[in-house]
C-alpha cells in the first residue's frame, strides 16, 4: 500500500522536476545531462560525509540517556536549555549534512523546540570556525567581531521567540520528527499489511 508522501519530501520533489523541465526547455537533454553529471560530481565530494553524519546521529540517540536531554534541553528546561543550545553552536563544526543528523537526534531524544531552535541559530551566527577561518580573514576583524559580538545576545531571544512560535504552529502536520516508538509501529504496521 502506498503511503502519503510528507510534504518535506513533496516540495523538494517538485522543485527537482521544475528545475529538470527548466533545464531541458533551455538546453535540451544535454544541458538536463550536464545538470545530472554536476549532481554526480557534487555527491562524489559529499557520500561519505551523509552515512558518518546520520551514524554520529544514530549513536547520540542510543550513548545519551534522553534523561540527560530532557533535563538539560527538553521543554522544561526553559532559559537553561535555550542558553547551552544556544552557546553550544559555537562549537559545533561541521557542514548541514553532518549537523543536522546530530541535532535531529537530540530533538527525537527529546530536546524542546526553544533549545534546537537556538542551537540551529547559534551553529549559523557564532559558528567560531566561520568567525575565524573565513570572516575575520577576508572583511577584517572589526566587522565581524561587532556581528559576533551582536549575536551572542541575539541567538537566545531567537530561542524563546522561536519556542514561542513553534507552541502556536503546533497543529501543523508534520511539523516534528516521528519519535523511535511512532517509527517502529509504524514500520511494523507496514510489515503487517505487506503479509
Amino acid at each position: 500500500m502506498l503511503r502519503k508522501a510528507p510534504p518535506t519530501l513533496v516540495i523538494p520533489i517538485l522543485l527537482l522536476l521544475i528545475a529538470v523541465v527548466a533545464a531541458f526547455l533551455k538546453g535540451g537533454v544535454q544541458l538536463t545531462w550536464q545538470g545530472l553529471v554536476q549532481t554526480g560530481r557534487l555527491l562524489e565530494t559529499v557520500w561519505l560525509r551523509l552515512p558518518l553524519g546520520f551514524a554520529l546521529g544514530g549513536l547520540i540517540q542510543v550513548l545519551v540517556p534522553r534523561a540527560v536531554i530532557a533535563r538539560w534541553l527538553g521543554p522544561a528546561s526553559g532559559a537553561k536549555g535555550i542558553l547551552i543550545g544556544s552557546y553550544t553552536g559555537i562549537v559545533m563544526a561541521g557542514a548541514p549534512y553532518v549537523m543536522l543528523p546530530v541535532v535531529a537526534s537530540l530533538y527525537l531524544a527529546g530536546a524542546g523546540a526553544g533549545p534546537i531552535i537556538a542551537l540551529l541559530t547559534g551553529q549559523a551566527l557564532l559558528g567560531i570556525q566561520n568567525l575565524i577561518v573565513w570572516q575575520i580573514p577576508f572583511l577584517g576583524v572589526g566587522l565581524p567581531l561587532s556581528k559576533y559580538i551582536v549575536c551572542l545576545f541575539i541567538v537566545p531571544l531567537v530561542g524563546f521567540a522561536g519556542s514561542g512560535v513553534f507552541k502556536l504552529l503546533s497543529r501543523l502536520p508534520d511539523l516534528k520528527p516521528k519519535a523511535d516508538s511512532e517509527v517502529s509501529r509504524a514500520g511494523q504496521k507496514e510489515g503487517d499489511e505487506k503479509r
